[in-house]
């Protein structure tokens, strides 16, 4: 029976050329064992360090394929010579490449699990169909002249050591399940192999007549066949299983994914999920400007269970991060996706929200060098939207402040049910002059000249103060104006510093300086009281400072 295929079919010069190829590939002498070893070393090195061009390296010098091809030649001609060198050469392979790869997993070395090595250990029905695939095309080039060449890129699509060297190095640290894991992979590319390159030798005429008769097709392919089924048998439940798992993880995705677009700048880029005694474990790496409260979780958990039917425990993983853009934090920016793009085709109308009040928040606070904004976010209350700001400043800020920052914002987003509640945290500057009260105005470089001015300035002020026994100055801050200069004193005593006080000085500085000079105290009430008399209370620790550390005291 002529089973031939028109263009599959070889001349006769070609189809003795392959025989004598694949009897000479079938010879197991001292190069064929040669090349199984190194090639099982160096498919060990990859899979250690995780490198997938090593392995690739492993794939392009490993003889094993060559055998197989010699045994499904050998079936379908029905040389019984060339069967039995085969079979030995493919035996002794792989017990070269696995006995090999177990003593190098032996070795005194710290062997840990790669994604490499766990990749060939759950082989599936994929696995199945890319080795059915690569035979077909090893068996093609094989016997077509013009496409020899191309078989070093089916070694690499067939992969035979690389699952026989992790078969080994799995033996070696007692994992045995990933060691059947693996030499099941081996397993399913060996019979795909075999099975379709003898399709592809009666298609291309390697075999005139086809035994049909007697059972002489099932008695030469039979166990091929037979090894065929089973294999496919015991790797559909594991591709079934990854279908599941796939359809799962989207489902988990989809919910985390959808309750954390409600938050500004947080997104979820990494997840792992598992199922123990009837309950499922999430954990999710999230990208968040600042640690998720426990009840967001709760809620995120509560809609698993509703979206999954199943009982789920959830674990965000918070890796404190924060886009910023040039008008403040973003939520524009999404992981790239296939289309090369990184912006965020959707945005929570909440997230936006609150993204606008920031954007108009520092625009307010920029004329207001000594405030920091820090974070804006927002909650609900029965009244409506709650815009929550916190801010880094001096002093806490008035209600009219508030007002005008929260009549800014109703105006941007027009909505004028939003509230702006200020969460200010109080904060002081101070250098080695004292506490800044101009923020960074007057830090800019200054002329020796405008240098000069200021400390006589500083010391103007605090010599005029010496007229007074109980009130004290504790911090000088200068900065000039257009129109001159300002300043900012800081002065503490047994009572406040009455206006008339304050002229007095401010006429005095002005005199002894030759400089129009606008003075602003704040004064407060506070003092040190011994039976010596009155005294600041910053005064009072600068003398516990020298008596503690004279050395420091006297570089002063």
């Amino acid at each position: 029976m002529d089973l031939t295929i028109s263009w599959l079919r070889v001349s006769p010069e070609r189809q003795e050329a392959v025989i004598r190829e694949i009897d000479y590939g079938c010879q197991p002498g001292g190069r064929f064992y040669a090349l199984v070893a190194t090639s099982t070393l160096i498919a060990c090195l990859g899979l250690i360090a995780n490198s997938t061009a090593v392995i690739i390296g492993a794939m392009l010098v490993a003889p094993l394929m060559t055998p197989i091809f010699g045994i499904s030649l050998s079936l379908v001609r029905g040389e019984g010579v060339m069967l039995g060198r085969a079979i030995r050469a493919e035996i002794m392979g792989v017990v070269v490449a696995v006995g090999l790869a177990a003593l190098f997993g032996s070795l005194p070395m710290a062997l840990t699990v790669t994604p490499e090595m766990l990749a060939r250990t759950s082989p599936n029905l994929l696995d199945l169909l890319v080795a059915v695939l690569a035979g077909f095309a090893g068996a093609y080039a094989m016997i077509n002249e013009h496409l020899s060449p191309a078989l070093p890129g089916v070694a690499i699509a067939t992969a035979i050591v690389p699952p026989l060297a992790n078969v080994g190095l799995c033996l070696a640290v007692g994992a045995y399940d990933g060691a059947y894991g693996s030499f099941l992979l081996f397993l399913a590319n060996f019979l795909s192999i075999l099975v379709v390159s003898s399709l592809v030798f009666i298609a291309a005429g390697l075999v005139q007549v086809v035994p049909i008769a007697r059972w002489g097709f099932a008695r030469r392919f039979g166990m091929p066949a037979l090894g065929f089924l089973v294999v496919t048998f015991l790797l559909t439940p594991p591709l079934v299983h990854i279908v599941k798992d796939r359809y799962l993880t989207s489902a988990i995705k989809r919910v985390i994914n959808g309750q954390l677009a409600q938050l500004p700048t947080t997104a979820m880029f990494k997840m792992a999920h598992e199922q123990h005694r009837g309950q499922l474990y999430i954990l999710a790496t999230v990208r968040t400007p600042r640690v998720i409260e426990p009840y967001r979780v709760k809620v995120i958990q509560d809609s698993l269970d509703n979206a999954l039917g199943l009982h789920t425990h959830l674990i965000l993983r918070c890796a404190l991060t924060k886009d910023i853009s040039a008008l403040g934090s973003t939520s524009e920016v999404a992981d790239e996706n296939l289309n090369g793009s990184f912006l965020a085709t959707r945005i929570n109308p909440k997230v936006l929200q609150v993204q606008v009040a920031e954007q108009v928040l520092r625009d307010q606070l920029f004329s207001m060098p000594l405030f920091q904004l820090e974070e804006v976010s927002e909650e609900h209350s029965q009244t409506g939207p709650v815009i929550v700001a916190i801010m880094e400043g001096p002093r806490a800020l008035i209600p009219s402040e508030v007002r005008r920052f929260q009549t800014a914002i109703r105006r941007r987003l027009n909505d004028y049910t939003i509230r702006l509640v200020a969460r200010c945290e109080i904060t002081e500057n101070v250098d080695a002059r004292g506490r800044i009260l101009y923020g960074w105005s007057h830090f800019a470089l200054q002329p020796p000249k405008q240098h000069a001015e200021m400390n006589r300035i500083d010391s103007a002020v605090r010599e005029a103060f010496r007229q007074f026994k109980d009130i004290f100055v504790i911090n000088v801050d200068a900065a000039p104006r257009d129109d001159g200069w300002q300043a900012r004193v800081e002065v503490a005593g047994a009572h406040v510093i009455t206006p008339a006080e304050a002229g007095a000085v401010e006429k005095m500085v002005a005199v002894r300086v030759h400089l129009p000079v606008k003075i602003f105290f704040f004064s407060q009430s506070q003092a040190v009281v011994t039976p010596q008399g009155y005294n600041s209370v910053e005064s009072f620790i600068q003398s516990h400072v020298e008596k503690s550390d004279p050395v420091d005291s006297s570089r002063h």
